[in-house]
């Protein structure tokens, strides 16, 4: 049955498939017991030895569209996100983007986020998700927010409440852990040189805040990119950036609250698996790097 079609297409083309055999007693039988107007469209399966209040209880039972699988991985941006969102379902990414960067917003808990920002970058819990296609942004986001919430009540933040660090800033470190990390057993180690640095004053010199900045992804930084001007730049800023740079798993945010013990400074890539060589001084740095080709 096709949207908008009358209950006497319907009845005569059920009387074309030999579903019924009179089309005007099928249209009075749908006045009198007042179906006639409550057709649903879509496909339906019917039998000729089927009643007519069999056939008008299925022609008029309201289709509820089957839930959609949405896979949200682990450092994913709200652009990613959005793009993901829009392509599952039946809205353009720029409704998710407006509603992350402006009403979104006032779904995270004040005491969380500063009140200057104006995105919810961080706050996305990745996983795979069931939504329906005609689901509001608000009521997909929501539930994304709310994981989070569910998720980061799971951990330990000792490690935090010691040093006076905010949720915003564990959640910005573990970011940058999720963009940097390309192994599991680094993600410690990853967090602990980023807050080695920050503690002797040193910039983080991150490649990918650079490419969050940037108003498109690069496939390489050039030295004129890496002085572009953004509170985003830790080449150019010292501490954090003023936010999370994506929005990292239950992994790198165990990693914020639990860094490795250890002194490490720099690290370069030396493997095609994503491991890192972690070095102490800026000199095991420099040979690390000649070491690996680079």
């Amino acid at each position: 049955i096709k949207d908008g079609q009358s209950t006497a297409q319907v009845a005569q083309k059920l009387a074309r498939v030999g579903i019924i055999t009179n089309v005007y007693t099928f249209r009075a039988y749908a006045v009198l017991t007042q179906t006639e107007t409550n057709l649903q469209p879509g496909k339906y399966r019917l039998k000729s030895d089927m009643t007519y209040d069999d056939i008008l209880d299925k022609l008029t039972e309201k289709k509820v569209d089957p839930p959609i699988k949405v896979m949200i991985p682990e450092g994913f941006t709200v652009t990613e996100i959005a793009e993901t969102l829009a392509k599952k379902t039946d809205r353009p990414v720029i409704d998710y983007l407006e509603y992350m960067r402006g009403q979104g917003v006032s779904q995270i808990r004040p005491d969380q986020m500063p009140l200057e920002l104006k995105t919810i970058e961080g706050y996305l819990f990745p996983k795979t998700y069931l939504f329906h296609k005609k689901d509001h942004p608000k009521k997909i986001i929501a539930r994304m927010i709310e994981q989070f919430e569910l998720e980061v009540t799971n951990v330990d933040w000792a490690y935090a409440k010691e040093r006076d660090l905010s949720v915003h800033q564990i959640l910005t470190i573990a970011s940058l852990v999720e963009k940097e990390a390309k192994v599991p057993e680094e993600r410690a180690i990853m967090a602990a040189v980023i807050y080695n640095r920050i503690a002797k004053g040193m910039p983080l010199q991150i490649d990918a805040t650079v490419q969050y900045a940037l108003p498109q992804r690069k496939d390489a930084l050039s030295e004129q990119d890496l002085r572009f001007a953004s509170p985003y730049n830790t080449y150019q800023q010292t501490g954090l950036p003023p936010g999370p740079i994506s929005n990292p798993g239950i992994d790198s945010i165990k990693a914020a609250l639990e860094p490795a013990q250890v002194d490490f400074l720099y690290y370069v890539l030396t493997s095609p698996d994503g491991s890192h060589t972690f070095t102490s001084s800026y000199n095991e740095f420099l040979q690390a790097k000649k070491g690996a080709g680079l």
